[in-house]
């Protein structure tokens, strides 16, 4: 059997109902050992994960059973000695995470329509307007970006983004930023520290999945905690305060695309001042705002706790292009300059000519400023759409969340 690899059915899941027709039609019998996985992806020329993956729903379903160090056997194990798990909790995890990645791939191809990406609208973009922002930061001098540069990030960079904070009204110095390869890399130092000093991490949940991706990466102490329709609530938090990092995503939330309340924002702030705890503050998405019926985003927890407990994540991969993968880390200077060690280690620092380009559009009067609101209005027209096609087709018992900015929502399905 060879899968379809142009097919949009996953690999994993052509395999296994393949196998289980074999074993329906008698082909293979009760009893009888399958080929080692190695030798099945080999025939099938897949990946022994997909194989793995496929053979796991075979063994919840209870048709086919493991022996540790004999192999895997077609029947229920309840038939002869108890059975050993297929895998190990990391092994079905690595399973699942191939699986999704296939699925993944999938969505790439044209005219598939993916409600998973976060990546904003190329309709957003105006057209050469790369070659233009490049061009000019060329003019300041190619030797300029012929180093790795500073791992801190180009400094003309950081009093841009500093500039951006004025605007609400808090005072942030270009040494208490740290220009990062996009929010995901960030995210992976702060994770990294986290592990290396034995802090433990409350993550609200749902939440972006690169987040948790990394906190497992690094074995990280995470626990969850849920959030509820205006952000966690801080009575449920559970362990040591006082070695506890708290990651939320207060502004615009990902994936529900809501804004964490006034009260919810005042008790975490006040229970992080309370217990010495530190809060990951992912505001990302902070730039497309609506601010209609003049409701602004949510205060940032850089003006309280302030930036000693407080650690903001931007980027303008949402508000402007994923691909020039610049984001950054507001926080105290003590803790930029701990986390600088670490991000010498990962990259030197990052492309200075994709910063140089970032700057440019920063600074120019007519260039981000401008470009950020035509976006809020492009996205509110876009929300306003789905919404009414929401309320139009959507059956009564399904509900969703009303977005004040970005370009996510969710949909709650009933259960089952």
């Amino acid at each position: 059997m060879k899968p379809d690899k142009q097919s949009n059915i996953p690999l994993y899941i052509q395999i296994r109902d393949h196998l289980k027709a074999s074993i329906a039609s008698g082909k293979y019998t009760n009893g009888e050992k399958l080929p080692p996985v190695v030798n099945l992806a080999a025939l099938m020329n897949v990946t022994a994960a997909t194989v793995r993956r496929a053979l796991q729903d075979l063994t919840e379903e209870g048709l086919i059973y493991s022996h540790v160090g004999r192999g895997t056997f077609v029947g229920s194990a309840k038939t002869t000695e108890s059975a050993t798990p297929l895998h190990t909790n990391r092994e079905i995890h690595t399973s699942l995470h191939n699986s999704y990645v296939d699925l993944v791939s999938l969505s790439q191809r044209p005219g598939v329509i993916a409600f998973t990406r976060g990546i904003g609208d190329p309709e957003t973009i105006e057209k050469g307007i790369l070659t233009r922002l490049a061009a000019r930061a060329l003019e300041s001098g190619e030797e300029l970006f012929w180093d790795h540069g500073d791992p801190r990030g180009l400094l003309c960079l950081r009093k841009e983004i500093a500039k951006l904070y004025e605007e609400q009204a808090i005072e942030i110095h270009p040494d208490q930023i740290l220009v990062t390869s996009g929010s995901q890399q960030a995210i992976a130092l702060l994770a990294q520290q986290a592990a290396e000093s034995g802090t433990q991490i409350i993550c609200e949940t749902p939440c972006y999945s690169g987040v948790t991706n990394a906190l497992k990466a690094f074995n990280t102490d995470t626990h969850t905690i849920h959030r509820g329709p205006f952000g966690p609530n801080p009575h449920e938090f559970l362990g040591d305060p006082s070695k506890t990092m708290l990651y939320l995503c207060p502004i615009l939330h990902n994936p529900t695309g809501t804004n964490i309340g006034d009260k919810e924002r005042i008790e975490i702030s006040t229970w992080a001042k309370k217990n010495g705890a530190t809060i990951l503050s992912d505001e990302v998405f902070r730039d497309l705002h609506f601010n209609e019926n003049g409701q602004k985003a949510p205060l940032s927890f850089l003006a309280d706790p302030g930036p000693d407990q407080a650690i903001i994540l931007g980027s303008l991969s949402k508000s402007f292009i994923s691909g020039l993968r610049v984001g950054w880390i507001v926080s105290s200077k003590e803790r930029i300059n701990t986390l600088i060690n670490i991000k010498k280690t990962m990259d030197l620092g990052c492309p200075p000519l994709m910063q140089g380009i970032a700057r440019e559009f920063l600074a120019d009067p007519d260039g981000y400023r401008l470009h950020r609101d035509k976006t809020r209005i492009y996205y509110k027209n876009l929300r306003d759409i789905t919404l009414l096609a929401l309320s139009t087709y959507m059956p009564k018992e399904i509900t969703w969340t009303k977005p004040e900015g970005g370009f996510q929502l969710q949909v709650q399905l009933p259960e089952g």
